[in-house]
């Protein structure tokens, strides 16, 4: 199976300049990048392991031919969603809904970018593009999905790196540590995933890139330092919300919380990325039917 790209904002974090405020996404000025200390998750002893997600055991004859039976992000445990009782549900539509709200302030990538966002990665299959604030906040250092949490995502996703790209979902981070998964959003359907081997190269204008994708047994730090990146061998947690509306994604594809949205093609309507060894070459559009 070939490995995504992966939640390139997850890369952004080394930044310590991560997304916004409580009151969301204030202007930022200046952009240093700094290091962020690695985590010491174990997914040996967690039962977490790469790529098991939701539609493996159902995939159709179109999704395999199309590349999306083979889209995987990152390490987590097997994606089965339970139903909510009416309390845990109302809790679960309250959390959403602030997300809703953070999406009508930054509908567009120049919105995002007045804001002080950048971009961390090309846009990919399944994922399209991440964009990062860089203020140092958005680490969520207990797990718990508060309101100010909620207002300040690490990462605001959408359609394309270009101007008019419009908002898509978001991606939340959490520094709590330990191999348990944090708490998160209310009931147990937030899946949260972590990354290894994610080679990072920082760009003069605060853009971040991740040559080699993430989740590699073959990237070394000499790789790496050869393309001028710093290595991070292992992330913290994180969970991609499609909260968006017109983005949502099916049970069958994990839901509120799902792995990958099938909204999110490429132009030929597939979800091939180009060959690993070529991921390098391109900044925009990771698509294989129109890179960039």
């Amino acid at each position: 199976m070939r490995t995504k790209i992966a939640s390139l904002a997850i890369v952004a974090v080394a930044l310590l300049a991560a997304c916004g405020t409580d009151d969301v996404a204030q202007p930022t000025s200046s952009i240093a990048p700094t290091t962020l200390p690695e985590t010491t998750l174990d997914h040996s002893e967690t039962g977490m392991e790469h790529g098991e997600h939701a539609h493996d055991a159902q995939a159709s004859a179109e999704d395999i031919a199309s590349g999306f039976a083979e889209l995987r992000n990152g390490h987590h445990a097997a994606i089965e969603l339970v139903t909510l009782d009416s309390a845990t549900q109302a809790q679960l539509d309250g959390e959403i809904a602030i997300t809703q709200e953070v999406a009508e302030l930054y509908p567009t990538v120049a919105d995002a970018k007045a804001a002080g966002y950048r971009r961390a990665g090309p846009y990919s299959p399944g994922l399209g593009v991440h964009m990062v604030l860089q203020n140092g906040q958005g680490f969520n250092g207990d797990g718990k999905m508060d309101a100010a949490d909620l207002r300040t995502p690490l990462s605001i996703i959408y359609s394309s790196h270009e101007d008019d790209g419009h908002i898509v979902g978001f991606m939340y981070y959490s520094m709590s540590g330990g191999d348990t998964p944090p708490d998160g959003f209310a009931g147990p359907n937030d899946f949260w995933h972590f990354h290894t081997s994610v080679c990072i190269v920082y760009a003069a204008d605060g853009t971040i890139e991740s040559p080699f994708g993430a989740d590699r047994d073959d990237i070394t730090d000499e790789l790496c330092s050869s393309v001028g990146g710093s290595m991070l061998n292992q992330t913290a947690w994180m969970v991609h919300v499609w909260s968006v509306p017109g983005y949502e994604v099916a049970d069958i594809d994990g839901g509120l919380f799902g792995e990958s949205n099938r909204m999110l093609n490429c132009s030929d309507g597939s979800y091939h990325s180009v060959p690993l060894e070529d991921l390098a070459k391109y900044k925009y559009n990771a698509c294989l039917s129109n890179p960039s």
